[in-house]
C-alpha cells in the first residue's frame, strides 16, 4: 500500500508501513510517532479561529481514533490549526479510521 499523506499549511501527516507520523515546520517541537492502531487524535475548539488537535495514544482498543476532547489525560504532541482548515483534517482521520478499522466520532 502507498503511504498515506496529507500536507497542508507547515503540516506534514503521514502513514508508512503501519506507522501514523506527524511533522510540522517548527524548531521547538519535535515529530510525534506511533503505530497507526494506537492512535488517538482529539480535538479542542479555542476561540479566534483556532483548533488544537491532540495526538496520543489509545488506553483501550475500541477508542475512536479521531474524537473531541471530552476528558484530560496524557498527550504527546499538539498542533494548531484554523478552524476552518479542521474538515479537510477530518477527512484524512476518517481515511485512517477507515483503513485501521477504528471509530471515528464526528
Amino acid at each position: 500500500m502507498e503511504p498515506l499523506v496529507f500536507e497542508h499549511g507547515n503540516v506534514h501527516l503521514r502513514v508508512d508501513h503501519g506507522i501514523f507520523e506527524v511533522f510540522r515546520r517548527n524548531r521547538t517541537i519535535g515529530p510525534y510517532r506511533a503505530p497507526l492502531s494506537w492512535l488517538k487524535v482529539r480535538t479542542e475548539t479555542r476561540k479566534s479561529g483556532v483548533t488544537r488537535l491532540h495526538f496520543g495514544n489509545i488506553a483501550h482498543l475500541d477508542e475512536p481514533l479521531y474524537a473531541p476532547k471530552i476528558q484530560p489525560g496524557h498527550l504527546l504532541a499538539t498542533i494548531e490549526i484554523p478552524t476552518a482548515d479542521e474538515p479537510l483534517y477530518r477527512t484524512y482521520f476518517t481515511r485512517l479510521a477507515q483503513v485501521s478499522d477504528r471509530p471515528i466520532v464526528s
